[in-house]
Formats: C-alpha cells, sequence, structure tokens
C-alpha cells in the first residue's frame, strides 16, 4: 500500500470538518473531542467553517442558554468546547492527573491546606449557583491572590474535579457555575481512567489520523506508559501504514477513503481558519502543513498561534481581523503570490466571517 502526503493531507482536511460540513456543532465537538477556546471567537470561527449558517449568537446560546456546549479546562490544560454530553467522559479520562495549578499549589501551601481550599470554594459554589473569582474571594478568607488567576488558579481544579464550568460573564469578569445547578439533568456517569481515555484515544485517531502514537501524545499531553497502555486496548481497531518512511496509525475501516485520491489543488477548498484551529493542533510535526522557514510566522512566542490561510490543505499565509468603522477589517498577508483561483474565494470567506459576527465587512486587505 502506497500512501501519498497529498493524501494525507485530503483525509486529514476531510475528517476535520473543513469539505464536507458537519451537521451541528455539538457534532465537531464531539467528532474532534474539543476545540480550543482560550479565546472564545476563536473556538467559535472553527465551528463556523465546519458548520453551515452558524452565528457568534448561535454560538452563545449554544453555551449558555441551550447549554448543549460547555467550556471546560481540557486537553494540555487548555480551555475547550466540549459536547456537554462528552462532560463525564473528559472528567473520567483526566481525573487522574493533578492540575498544574494544584501541583504548584501543593509546593507552595502543601497539600492538605490547598485540598481544604478547594472543598471549601466547591460548597461555596454549590450554595451559591455562580461565582467569580472576585466574589469567591470575598466570600472565603483562607483562599489569597495566589489561588486566583485568569488563567486557572482554584476554578481549574474545580473544573478539574467535575464540580464547576465556565458559565459566561459576569461584568469584565468569568462566571462559573456548580455543575449540578447549570446541568441538573445531566447523567454523570464515570468510568475507569483507562477505558475513558482509551475512547478518547480511538476519537482522536478517528479525527486526526493518519497520525503516529506520538502526534496523540503531543495533542492530549500523555505520558509514554500512558499512550502504550490505551493503544494496547486498540490493536483490533487501529492499523500501521508507512508514509514516507514514517509510522502511522488510523482506523482500519478507513483505509479505503485513505487510499482514495485527492482532488487537483485548485478544487481543494480554500479556507481562512483562524487562530488555534483544530487542524493545526493535532500533531505534533507541523511540516504536513507548511515549510518550515514559515514556521514561526504562525507558531508565534508565548503559544500564539495565528489565524492562517489554508490553499491545496497546506498553509499559505496569515490572517487577522479587527474591528473598524463598525464593521469588520480583515487583513491577509501571503507567503508568496496568490494563485488566481483563490482570491474569489478568500472574499467569500472574509464576507462569511464579518456576516458572522452580525458585521458588514469593511475591508479585505491583502498585503503583497
Amino acid at each position: 500500500m502506497h500512501i501519498t502526503a497529498a493524501q494525507v493531507r485530503w483525509f486529514r482536511f476531510h475528517n476535520s470538518g473543513l469539505h464536507e460540513p458537519f451537521a451541528t456543532p455539538e457534532a465537531i465537538a464531539e467528532a474532534l473531542f474539543g476545540v480550543q477556546a482560550q479565546i472564545l471567537p476563536a473556538a467559535a470561527l472553527a465551528l463556523w467553517q465546519r458548520t453551515p449558517d452558524l452565528t457568534y449568537a448561535e454560538v452563545n446560546h449554544r453555551l449558555h442558554e441551550s447549554r448543549s456546549l460547555i467550556k471546560l479546562w481540557g486537553q494540555r490544560g487548555t480551555l475547550h468546547l466540549y459536547r456537554t454530553e462528552d462532560w463525564p467522559l473528559l472528567h473520567s479520562a483526566l481525573s487522574q492527573r493533578r492540575t498544574w495549578w494544584q501541583a504548584q499549589a501543593e509546593k507552595q501551601q502543601g497539600a492538605e491546606e490547598y485540598k481544604q481550599k478547594v472543598l471549601r470554594a466547591a460548597a461555596l459554589l454549590k450554595e451559591h449557583n455562580f461565582l467569580t473569582r472576585s466574589r469567591l474571594y470575598a466570600l472565603d478568607a483562607m483562599l489569597n491572590k495566589e489561588d486566583f488567576s485568569s488563567w486557572g488558579g482554584v476554578f481549574s481544579d474545580l473544573v478539574h474535579q467535575g464540580v464547576a464550568c465556565h458559565a459566561g460573564q459576569e461584568g469584565n469578569e468569568g462566571r462559573f457555575a456548580h455543575r449540578e445547578h447549570w446541568l441538573p439533568d445531566l447523567p454523570w456517569t464515570l468510568q475507569p481512567s483507562d477505558t475513558a481515555n482509551t475512547t478518547v484515544m480511538q476519537r482522536y485517531f478517528r479525527a486526526y489520523a493518519p497520525a503516529a502514537e506520538s502526534d496523540f501524545r503531543y495533542w492530549r499531553n500523555a505520558k509514554t506508559g500512558e499512550s502504550h497502555r490505551w493503544l494496547a486496548q486498540l490493536t483490533e481497531t487501529l492499523v500501521e501504514i508507512t508514509v514516507d518512511e514514517q509510522l502511522l496509525l488510523v482506523h482500519r475501516e478507513d483505509l479505503d477513503a485513505l487510499c482514495a485520491p485527492p482532488p487537483p489543488p485548485e478544487a481543494w477548498p480554500v479556507r481562512l481558519l483562524y487562530r488555534f484551529d483544530p487542524l493545526l493542533l493535532g500533531h505534533k510535526d507541523k511540516t504536513w502543513l507548511l515549510e518550515p522557514e514559515h514556521y514561526r510566522r504562525v507558531w508565534r512566542p508565548a503559544g500564539h498561534i495565528e489565524g492562517t490561510l489554508l490553499l491545496h490543505g497546506r498553509i499559505a499565509g496569515t490572517w487577522r481581523y479587527d474591528r473598524q468603522n463598525g464593521g469588520l477589517k480583515v487583513t491577509l498577508t501571503p507567503f508568496a503570490p496568490l494563485p488566481d483561483y483563490a482570491r474569489p474565494t478568500i472574499e467569500a470567506q472574509a464576507q462569511g466571517i464579518a456576516e458572522f459576527f452580525a458585521l458588514p465587512l469593511a475591508a479585505l486587505d491583502i498585503i503583497a
């Protein structure tokens, strides 16, 4: 079996929902097992690229009104949007490891002291249903400023324990809700951690294959011994293939689809993927997406990832948007002159992004 790099790229592109869209945002969040949401508009745009006719207002409705989506700290310790029904699975998968905040707090304060703080915070959240960081700080004299951070703090451990979830904003602060208040009808059925992680691994290879075991570890932030253990449960499901002398794994039942010839370059959908798109986070080695000399133009210092232009399934430039004069300005910086076939689709994508935010397109600037 000879698999080309173009076949791999097309298969990943297709499975990510960038060729044939998913039916709902919840289906995307389930298939990709979360969409990174450190920046909520970025996660919302990732859903829009994969769901027809979605708006930012609809994403917020699904998060805060119908609550079919939920924002939690998940894999890699970063915020993601998940399908709400997947919260018990996520909790089961992550429950056996301490958060970064817990490890730091226990080192500074002692394990027992910090444990009591988290228990007290959980009780107060259950009593009040909703809390912000400032309200919790005012209510509990045990807590000090070191226990709070916009990047996590004690609330990250309440989420990690399955007690709390993000629940929108209160003024300029993030608000957190107790699970039993926010989702009183959610079945809280937990699994052994290894069972849950095997399910997560199976979903990963459905969405991001062909991929190496090391890619899964990068995506999940797992240890080698853990991934070996989970992979051993999938020997009947996954098969090994070799692409450019690299050993990769794929679902056995996906082999025929993987072997299909990809369309010619001009037939691939042109996409303006925004920051932290799932396609950019699924594999440790990024050379399948772009040339090494452009890496630092996309993956920036302090973990930032730029918005990207995809041509033929590869990154061909970066882009950003700004609100300007009551509208949206999109600025695109290609790495090389654009092919003629790409320009109409880029214009349509920019217009669609503005409409997603219920704004007119003020300008599309393409910087040569």
